[in-house]
């Protein structure tokens, strides 16, 4: 009784697998990249904030100042101040906002926003529009095409999102069931034989991933199914159910707009001397942007965000009075409501990213993450392998063989389309508003090519071996054409501070070095000793399915 559930937790496992298998992979792996999309990569791909940004909070005080004259008083209610290099902005923003009633009703918020140069702090443009086509108004960079990728496979609201959320659903069942049909977990912690056969090489490679990495793919999993699903249906849903359907509403109730006691008596905030002095003294933050609500009165209130810190709600928000800078609140996104609840949809986001506890925890993450798509596509071969090779299969070899071409095709090509995308970020001379489309034409081009290469050669291990040096030697050559294009070689930007920019070109060329590496380690044609003639089970091919449970 107990080995016929088992077997059908195996076949559950198996379809599950094979179903959503290279697209569990696309998102796991573009998961790992994103890990550093804000702000490692971001950072590489701007010239203007690799070395230190401006950090004189008395000019930009000034500056405030100086638009704040400017600006029809209506928008001096909100003034928001957004820092460069230090989350996704790559100039300094300070804008103002003010509240519009439409015809319909409904409220919108128009903005003026007044960008200058992260370094020397010059006016460079200036905006003025609502503030959802400010905030997709910016040039999209390859690590927001990565970022964006990974979240909803650039499908957009809602059906993106539902996609990857389903995923994340999937891949905790494939944990769930994979612990289910291995009953001797424990034991597969250790168990890793890769001289004996492909075939075994292969199964310990996915149980060893699976098993090392149990906590990591269940955390994942949750988290990802979260991100994607709750802001398509439970958001939608709790709205319908507690708020006649108001959505604004719901939001508001969970996430509050700070609101100061106006008192009418004139006072100028001391933007400059609070941040001054709240950098001195968290030195560790970053300070990502800065709300003024209630500009010119004595109650006005200066909430400055930050990320970083020792907790795991990665983002936290400190509120001072704007005038006396004395501090009034510190909470969290959710931590408003000082709740279990709070707290957990706080963990969310930085256990799925992991971005909390620094960069040691990032590269963590992003490793876990590769493998995890490494336990995706495993998943895959041990399929392919025992339908075309063993007694499973119910179609003929010649159509495992295009099955195993195509998934070898599909996930190099988006490794090789990964890394074009650095060279499209150094290469490419295009007016911002092309600048995502044509990042889009190289990486989806470059992947599509790579199906098409794989598709043709009619031995998957010896494309396997071929892409693997191909993506070493992109890897390497990344480097040099920042050096190239930009001066930034690596002993120069670690001798000039380009701290994070030098990171990004030592770990490629380790990643390039290892991947060539490895190119030369695969076998280019399946060995021999690994085949299993198709046949009807027998004892010893039962044995051995059953070892390899």
């Amino acid at each position: 009784m107990q080995r016929d559930t088992t077997k059908k937790f195996y076949i559950v496992h198996s379809w599950l697998g094979v179903i959503t298998g290279i697209l569990l992979f696309i998102v796991a792996f573009t998961g790992a990249l994103s890990v550093f999309g804000h702000n490692e990569l971001k950072i590489w791909s701007h010239e203007g904030i690799r070395s230190d940004v401006s950090e004189d909070y008395m000019a930009i005080e000034s500056l405030v100042r100086q638009h704040v004259a400017e600006v029809d008083p209506e928008y001096r209610d909100h003034v928001r101040i957004i820092l460069p290099g230090q989350s996704s902005a790559t100039s300094l923003f300070i804008a103002f906002e003010k509240d519009v009633e439409l015809e319909n009703g409904q409220h919108e918020h128009h903005v003026i926003a007044y960008r200058h140069h992260p370094q020397t702090l010059e006016q460079e443009d200036v905006f003025k529009g609502s503030l959802m086509e400010w905030f997709t108004s910016g040039a999209t960079d390859m690590a927001d095409f990565m970022v964006t990728f990974h979240a909803d496979l650039h499908l957009g609201n809602p059906w993106g999102l539902v996609l990857t959320g389903l995923l994340g659903l999937t891949l905790f069942a494939s944990v769930v069931t994979g612990v289910i049909i291995h009953r001797k977990i424990l034991k597969e912690l250790f168990s890793f034989r890769p001289l004996r056969s492909l075939r075994l090489l292969i199964t310990d490679t996915h149980k060893v991933l699976g098993v090392w990495g149990l906590l990591f793919h269940g955390v994942i999993a949750f988290t990802g199914a979260f991100l994607g699903l709750v802001l398509v249906l439970l958001v939608p849903a709790a709205a319908f159910v507690s708020f006649a359907g108001d959505q604004e509403k719901l939001v508001e109730t969970f996430i509050p707009e700070i609101e100061p006691a106006i008192t009418g008596e004139a006072a100028e905030p001391r933007t400059g001397d609070i941040l001054t002095a709240f950098r001195n003294a968290n030195p560790e933050l970053r300070l990502v942007d800065i709300n003024i609500h209630g500009w010119g009165d004595k109650a006005a209130i200066m909430a400055i965000s930050t990320l970083g810190g020792d907790t795991l709600a990665a983002s936290e928000t400190y509120e001072f009075n704007a005038v006396t800078g004395e501090e009034q609140k510190r909470y969290s996104t959710f931590g408003k409501h000082d709740s279990v609840t709070g707290s957990l949809l706080d963990a969310m986001y930085p256990l799925h990213f992991g971005n909390f506890g620094g960069v040691f925890v990032k590269i963590i993450w992003s490793l876990l993450g590769i493998g995890t798509a490494l336990l995706a596509v495993t998943g895959m071969m041990i399929w392919i392998e025992r339908r075309a090779y063993g007694p499973e299969g119910s179609l003929s070899q010649r159509a495992y063989h295009r099955i195993s071409r195509f998934t070898v095709g599909s996930c190099m090509g988006l490794v090789v389309g990964s890394i074009a995308l650095f060279y499209a970020q150094l290469l490419l001379r295009v007016d911002d508003q092309s600048f995502g489309f044509w990042l889009g034409v190289i990486f989806f081009g470059s992947w599509l090519a790579i199906i098409g290469y794989a598709l043709a050669i009619d031995n998957s291990y010896k494309s396997i071996q071929s892409l693997f040096l191909l993506c070493g030697l992109m890897a390497l050559g990344v480097p040099l054409a920042n050096a190239l294009v930009t001066g930034d070689a690596l002993p120069l930007a670690f001798a000039e501070g380009k701290m994070v920019t030098a990171w990004v070109d030592a770990s490629l060329l380790v990643i390039g070095g290892f991947l060539i590496w490895a190119s030369r380690k695969l076998p280019a044609e399946r060995p021999a000793s690994s085949s299993l003639k198709r046949q009807r089970p027998t004892p010893q091919t039962s044995e051995l399915l059953e070892e390899s449970l």
